[in-house]
């Protein structure tokens, strides 16, 4: 008997609407459906919705989700910040 994958790794991915709609909204709204995607935080302005998630989520939840919101939000793995010159 094969033995079972083991779990994908999760890191941490930023979410944007490509566009100017409502994407990251519904997407936000949606996430207590969606198990093993965890919100980290959001980053927008204080009066008004937020512009860009961060989430926890394994590498296929989140192409399948990129996939499945028709390309209308870009997930993009998030990467720290460096002062390289």
């Amino acid at each position: 008997m094969p033995q079972p994958l083991p779990p994908a790794a999760v890191s941490r991915y930023i979410v944007r609407a490509t566009g100017e709609d409502d994407a990251l909204a519904r997407f936000l709204a949606a996430l207590d459906t969606e198990p093993g995607v965890r919100l980290v935080d959001t980053i927008g302005p204080s009066a008004g919705p937020p512009h860009t998630a961060v989430v926890e989520t394994d590498a296929p939840t989140a192409e399948r989700l990129r996939h499945s919101s028709l390309y209308q939000l870009t997930i993009e793995p998030d990467q720290p910040l460096s002062l390289s010159r």
